[in-house]
């Protein structure tokens, strides 16, 4: 298992086996892809470059915020969740670099350096295979393999910032989405501890509303007597949309299959293909290969004046 540079292709995490994490920055140009864009987002070319349009006007008009208005490619991963709707895309944008810009919170000057120990522990994991839908899969560990005292809570939410970044600048996760997978294994009160509702609700209102990533599904495994308390927290904060796409299963992985297939899953969620121990670290040696962009990207936003 190592990262592994090719200049022909996408810098890649090689598991062997052709179990491989690399991230598709290419723009989809097949049939099926387009058609599925055309149906489920509205994405046409009329409809596209009008929104482009008045998404570029609603941002000339905002005071202090800053975006390179020629980079399609940005607009449009605020288009898609939004359906090409410009206004619903602008309000979600002003709200991203609203958050973007509180200091030492959940968006500001993301770096691999500032997750390490989440990466290191794997508490947040990108999983190399998509389900059979297309969509990206994220783990979570929330219980025992959750070192709280190490990797706090806000790292955690950091370093799933992070992640989400790198896989929502991907066109094809935009079109098709995100499905979350959660363990809550052996879950503690110090793990509950970490969110109060001042946090969960601004995490969760980010997350539902403000965030330009399509979240089709969010799936609960090894949630025993004590994931009950955890719930509530959040539970107050969770709009029509979520609530309906939270799916609570247990200790039982079959159900967990019934969404997303055995084929797409390493053998630990009852999988078909092994997903090998590795150090974390090499997953922020991926995410450094885009250093420079992120860095770039991080000059966007709302500026003050001067």
């Amino acid at each position: 298992m190592a990262l592994r540079l090719d200049e022909l292709k996408p810098p890649c995490v090689d598991f062997g086996n052709g179990v491989v994490i690399s991230f598709d920055q290419e723009e989809y140009t097949d049939e099926s892809a387009k058609q599925t864009a055309a149906k489920e987002l509205r994405e046409t070319p009329e409809v596209v470059s009008a929104a482009i349009q008045e998404l570029r006007e609603l941002i000339r008009q905002e005071k202090g915020l800053h975006l390179p208005l020629e980079n399609e490619s940005l607009l449009v991963r605020f288009l898609r969740p939004k359906k090409y709707y410009s206004d619903s895309a602008f309000e979600m944008m002003k709200a991203f670099y609203k958050m973007k810009s509180r200091e030492n919170f959940i968006l500001d000057r993301l770096s691999t350096e500032s997750i390490r120990n989440a990466l290191e522990d794997r508490v947040v994991q990108i999983l190399p295979k998509h389900d059979q839908h297309g969509r990206r899969i994220v783990f979570m560990e929330m219980g025992a393999k959750w070192n709280c005292s190490k990797v706090p809570s806000l790292e955690v939410i950091r370093a799933t910032n992070m992640l989400m970044e790198a896989i929502g600048r991907e066109p094809r996760t935009q079109l098709h989405g995100i499905v979350f997978i959660i363990n809550f294994d052996k879950l503690s009160l110090s793990h509950i501890g970490q969110f109060p509702p001042k946090f969960v609700k601004t995490i969760v209102d980010h997350g539902q509303k403000n965030s330009p990533y399509r979240i089709k599904g969010i799936h609960i495994v090894n949630n025993a007597r004590m994931f009950n308390i955890m719930f509530k927290i959040f539970k107050p904060f969770l709009g029509k949309k979520w609530s309906q796409r939270i799916f609570l299963h247990g200790v039982d992985l079959k159900s967990l299959h019934e969404h997303i297939d055995a084929s797409c899953l390493p053998s630990f969620l009852g999988g078909t293909y092994e997903l090998p121990e590795y150090e974390g670290a090499v997953v922020g040696q991926l995410l450094d290969c885009y250093k420079d962009k992120l860095d770039e990207e991080d000059k966007y936003g709302y500026v003050q004046d001067s």
